[in-house]
């Protein structure tokens, strides 16, 4: 299935704005209705690594007062677009008065007048072609998303990115959402799909006040596949079709268009042995890929996404490159969320690596070239031209999931930076620059490879589990608190695990069980008892999908979740 695109149709020109600045994402805020938790991922996860490791971080956070601004806008939008998670059926009067609040947060600024316009106003200032982007996408985009009928239970992942102190860029995943899908066979019909959708929130200020100015959505299928077409197959080499990218119209391709086949044989030539394929498996499926690269003979950068991804879904992590060489990992050295890169080291080397030589300044619409592989067997070449160059260089190129990791080579085929997860639509993907690649190749050639730590992934993932998912302070729950809850719905006879973590804060009891029995039955199942245990008591269902529910009555709220092999159960006194 290809990934659904939900958006308005917008001159190209208005929007350029939207796809040449680099793009930073800050701390992850997870909200669960009105319970805002946030998650210092950095502080807890990194914790684990020897500090020796660390490399020097521009700080790129937004301040907090306007995370939180952000945060409330975004939640708010989502609200005023989508209407209330816990109404089934609303009224008509509520409606309309949602869509009036929610055209209220629409960008609309003063236009210049101009006398010699027909309009009299001045169609070629930026504040007229942001009205009437703001005009078309605002109001248009209500309408699509009620014409599709969504439906979601609880608000999910806000992601934000400060473009410069007007402009910020936000994003809400919600999980799980009911939509309507015109049916490709007959298009008279839709059918109801389950997916996650994610809507992109472009704020402008106005008068000291973050304003809509543009929005789309995208659900969470495949990244349609732009590498197709008449490829040509050269040895192992795949050259991709260049993308046809409608930046065009914006940018100087002439750069790009200048490399020749020979020059993407010998930059594949010369570093066909140095790009790895990542793959993390639960029992024989595969979960989550990733592309990475050799540093030094023992070396691997990859993303830090695909490490956390990993954390949460696999059990091994599985490395080969496409001449048929498989590498044993050794364990992760350590990571930075910030640029998005993690260090794998690995226990038999390569003497093949990339090179740190002398370049040129880049400048924007410099050529680029992507050398990749989605599934471990062959090497795939794309290229394009850079589009920013701020913090994360941003370049002409929509990369596959699979992707992330890849080297960025110069038209020289010299490494500048490695693509990463921070991608925010379909024309553009973003880069971490070689400086902190490179930075981690100098701290670590001074160390000997052997006195190099590495955790091991396993090890890395337990720390995982009790650190980063563990938000209290209180490890021993209160004996008359435990009697309390245990009592009230017979959870201590009910789940047959073992129950490795418990807490209490705040009238919250949060209880994880590993599942050690069997990693074939799928850690849910051992909840099944339970939960018909409590709908026997009068617990209505809120919500319910694979690997989550929520029951309640008017006592307790309890939370019951699957993390890999965890059980976790969380019961609230409301």
């Amino acid at each position: 299935m290809k990934k659904k695109i939900i958006k308005i149709a917008i001159p190209l020109l208005l929007i350029t704005t939207l796809g040449t600045s680099s793009l930073a994402i800050t701390k992850k805020i997870i909200i669960n209705n009105e319970t805002l938790s946030f998650v210092n991922k950095e502080e807890k996860l990194s914790s684990n690594f020897d500090n020796r490791y660390d490399i020097s971080n521009t700080d790129n956070n937004i301040d907090n007062q306007l995370d939180q601004t952000i945060t409330d806008l975004t939640k708010k939008t989502t609200y005023l677009l989508l209407g209330d998670p816990n109404i089934q059926n609303e009224s008509s009067e509520n409606y309309y008065k949602r869509h009036k609040d929610y055209l209220e947060l629409r960008y609309n600024p003063e236009i210049p007048k101009d006398d010699n316009s027909l309009l009299g106003l001045d169609e070629n200032s930026q504040e007229y072609k942001d009205d009437i982007l703001s005009g078309i996408s605002v109001p248009g985009m209500f309408l699509k998303l009620n014409e599709l009928e969504i439906k979601y239970n609880s608000y999910g992942e806000i992601r934000m990115a400060k473009i410069d102190d007007d402009n910020i860029i936000s994003l809400i995943t919600l999980s799980n959402v009911k939509m309507k899908e015109q049916d490709t066979n007959n298009p008279m019909n839709y059918n109801i799909i389950q997916t996650d959708l994610t809507i992109y929130y472009y704020f402008k200020k106005l008068n000291n006040e973050y304003k809509l100015l543009y929005l789309y959505g995208e659900t969470n299928d495949d990244i349609q596949e732009y590498i197709n077409g008449n490829a040509e197959n050269i040895g192992n080499l795949t050259q991709s079709q260049d993308y046809n990218s409608k930046l065009r119209d914006v940018y100087d391709f002439s750069k790009a268009d200048e490399i020749t086949d020979e020059t993407l044989n010998k930059i594949y030539n010369e570093n066909k042995s140095k790009v790895v394929f990542l793959n993390s498996t639960y029992n024989i499926g595969t979960v989550t890929s990733a592309n990475g690269f050799f540093i030094n003979e023992g070396l691997i950068i990859t993303t830090y996404n695909y490490i956390e991804e990993s954390l949460m879904k696999a059990q091994n992590i599985t490395i080969n490159d496409s001449l048929g060489n498989v590498y044993e990992l050794d364990g992760i050295v350590t990571i930075n969320i910030e640029n998005d890169i993690a260090l794998l080291k690995i226990k038999n080397k390569n003497p093949n690596y990339v090179g740190f030589e002398d370049i040129n300044e880049l400048k924007k619409e410099d050529a680029v070239i992507t050398l990749n592989t989605k599934t471990g067997v062959g090497l795939n070449t794309s290229k394009g031209i850079i589009t920013s160059l701020d913090k994360n260089m941003q370049i002409s190129l929509p990369i596959s999931k699979e992707a992330q990791g890849s080297p960025l080579f110069n038209s020289d085929g010299k490494i500048i930076g490695m693509i990463n997860s921070k991608v925010l639509n379909r024309s553009v993907s973003c880069a971490t620059k070689r400086d902190a690649i490179k930075e981690y190749y100098s701290k670590l050639s001074e160390i000997n490879y052997d006195e190099i730590k590495a955790i091991p992934f396993e090890e890395l993932k337990e720390n995982y589990y009790i650190k980063y998912n563990d938000e209290t302070t209180i490890t021993n729950i209160p004996e008359d608190k435990w009697k309390e809850y245990s009592n009230a719905e017979n959870i201590d006879e009910m789940i047959d695990l073992k129950l490795v973590k418990s807490s209490y804060k705040d009238g919250i009891i949060s209880l994880r069980y590993k599942n050690d029995i069997n990693h074939y039955i799928d850690t849910m199942q051992f909840a099944t008892k339970y939960i018909e245990n409590l709908k026997n008591k009068g617990y209505k269902e809120k919500y319910i999908s694979d690997s989550k529910g929520i029951y309640e009555n008017d006592k307790y709220q309890i939370i019951i979740m699957k993390e890999f092999d965890y059980l976790i159960i969380i019961m609230v006194r409301l």
